[in-house]
């Protein structure tokens, strides 16, 4: 549902990302193309697939980590930065490029709280994170680990994408604080960054200055990053055409009617559109995607603003059937399309899709649910065969004289599971659950209360609400 709404511009804050998958796939459409430049996660390959669009990327120039690149350099999850035109569903990249954000060694891990700290950064990891060679369970203190991910409004990196490093490389972007001219210092986040020693800072703007975003390269001493690098970041300001970004809300005026998306100023006007939400959802660390262009005072004028869905359920199991543009699992059906986050995991092919997936094959889900209650998968994995199903969703009902449940229509049995008492447990309360299934029921053999999508639910109550205010005041204007 999309809504028009009157009201005094905005400010957002939130860090950028973009979505984008390389390889020949099929050309172009013959619809009005337009020229445009967009910024997310990767989410396949086999085409380039930025928020739904299919980018060929046949002649496509490539940058990887400031250096000439290929296609097969790019991983899922990755966040880059396309130029090309599109028509919205089909297009041609010419130029896609990804910088990592953080390159470093780990100071710290806490599984607990899915956090890593690297050069200072606090890094948070959630179901959409994408592993490479490690992961939660695995990172050691002292590993050199890649980070692209987007930061949220108290400076935490949340990663999309994480990969052990065979390097020792120092790098890390984001903006500037703190700067001491006299000492020729500033902070990232935390962070201290000497520049004494750079000899020519690789600048757009005529000096450095707080609020600038950059990207420093160096080495670390006693704490300190010590640049050899710093370069002002800039990434699509030069483009005339269509802008496309997304990312997270890190500062909110709602007074000022302007919004800051990765370190660029979104200008909200009463002509902005809203879809999958409305204005009242604005809020920091909110999850949008914003289409618009730039004007003369290099504010990005937002035409439309999309809330981005967010992950509400957990599957892993056995394929038992695959649809067209569908698969299902225990006997839950979701559809798959081109904004799911797809990986191989298992035999590791590039260009994998749902076109690879066949029935007996084991997958991992992370699925939300949709305005008419159907799901949709917003990450794909294929991974190694495995005994046991895993569920993590809210209970539907309960059966205590049984010992069941039942999550998304299925029954869950967790009369064998001593140290859980169904008694203590809601309809509505969240749980994961592993275990067998027989075909119709799920035998747990582990079980536990899991809060980390409960108050997903709450923001679409609150958005459904908001619907309905909505409606009402329509309805009341048109009286």
């Amino acid at each position: 549902m999309k809504n028009t709404i009157v009201f005094p511009a905005l400010i957002l804050s939130s860090s950028i990302l973009l979505v984008a998958c390389g390889g020949s796939g099929s050309s172009a459409s013959s619809a009005a193309e337009e020229s445009r430049t967009v910024v997310g996660t990767v989410d396949g390959f086999g085409s380039v697939i930025v928020n739904g669009v299919h980018y060929q990327s046949t002649d496509t120039e490539f940058e990887i980590n400031d250096s000439g690149g290929v296609e097969n350099q790019l991983r899922v999850g990755q966040l880059v930065i396309v130029e090309g035109r599109d028509d919205g569903s089909e297009g041609v990249a010419l130029r896609i490029s990804y910088d990592a954000d953080i390159r470093g060694p780990v100071t710290s891990v806490d599984p607990a709280t899915s956090s890593i700290v690297i050069l200072g950064q606090t890094i948070s990891v959630d179901a959409m994170t994408v592993f490479s060679g490690v992961d939660l369970e695995t990172i050691t203190v002292g590993q050199y680990l890649e980070v692209s991910g987007l930061r949220d409004s108290n400076g935490i990196v949340l990663a999309s994408y994480i990969e052990l490093e065979d390097s020792t490389d120092i790098e890390l972007r984001g903006t500037v604080a703190d700067l001491d001219d006299v000492a020729m210092t500033f902070t990232i986040a935390g962070m201290t960054v000497d520049y004494g020693s750079v000899a020519t800072l690789d600048l757009e703007d005529s000096a450095i200055s707080n609020g600038m975003l950059v990207e420093v390269e160096g080495s670390l001493d006693t704490g300190v990053l010590v640049a050899s690098k710093v370069e002002q970041e800039d990434m699509y300001r030069d483009h005339d055409g269509e802008i496309r970004v997304f990312g997270y809300i890190s500062a909110y005026d709602a007074i000022a009617g302007t919004m800051t998306i990765g370190g660029t100023e979104v200008l909200l006007t009463s002509s902005t559109e809203y879809e999958d939400g409305t204005q009242a959802q604005l809020a920091l660390n909110a999850t949008v995607k914003v289409q618009g262009s730039f004007n003369g005072d290099g504010q990005l004028v937002a035409a439309e603003v999309e809330f981005e869905s967010e992950v509400k359920l957990e599957l892993e199991g056995p394929v038992t059937a695959v649809g067209d543009g569908t698969l299902t699992v225990m006997g839950i059906t979701t559809t798959v399309d081109t904004r799911t986050r797809v990986r191989d995991e298992r035999d590791d092919e590039y260009y994998f899709n749902l076109d690879s997936v066949v029935t007996g094959d084991y997958v991992e889900l992370r699925l939300t649910v949709d305005a008419d209650g159907s799901y949709r998968a917003l990450r794909l994995e294929r991974e190694d065969s495995d005994s046991h199903v895993k569920i993590t969703a809210p209970i539907d009902s309960i059966d205590i004289v049984s010992g069941t449940v039942t999550m998304l229509g299925v029954t869950v049995d967790l009369s064998a599971l001593s140290a859980l008492d169904v008694a203590t447990l809601v309809v509505g309360g969240y749980l994961e659950v592993k275990g067998s299934f027989d075909g119709s029921v799920i035998v747990a053999t582990e079980a536990g209360e899991d809060d980390r999508y409960e108050d997903h639910d709450e923001d679409d109550s609150d958005a459904d609400d908001s619907d309905a205010d909505d409606t009402e005041d329509d309805e009341s204007e048109n009286d």
